[in-house]
């Protein structure tokens, strides 16, 4: 009676861990994609009218896209591990992002 159920809990994990990956693989596809698309016409700006102020604007804010890939991807794994009701992961990257929150947040206020 109880190996069918634990097999069914481990089903359950295993496929909200292939979930979990499939959702990170489409943001980090699309987050590069994104920011490659950003990239590519600042680049073309750039080489066109090289003093243009959209150049740097679109630059940076394809760069922006890269960087923000990677924290989106934390974020979604909070979302995913509450679900999964598995509170140890999610408690561990809710102090991830808190330490890359102050991270960006310490360096925002150094460029000033």
């Amino acid at each position: 009676l109880h190996r069918p159920l634990r097999k069914s809990v481990m089903t359950t994990d295993s496929d909200a861990l292939a979930r979990l990956e499939v959702h990170v693989g489409r943001l980090f596809t699309v987050g590069v994609a994104i920011s490659a698309a950003i990239l590519a016409v600042g680049l073309a700006l750039f080489l066109t009218t090289p003093d243009a102020p959209a150049t740097s604007h679109l630059l940076n804010a394809g760069l922006l896209v890269l960087m923000a890939t990677p924290m989106l991807r934390v974020l979604l794994s909070i979302v995913e591990y509450v679900r999964m009701g598995d509170w140890f992961f999610a408690g561990i990257t809710i102090a991830v992002v808190a330490e890359l929150s102050v991270a960006v947040l310490s360096a925002l206020r150094l460029k000033v």
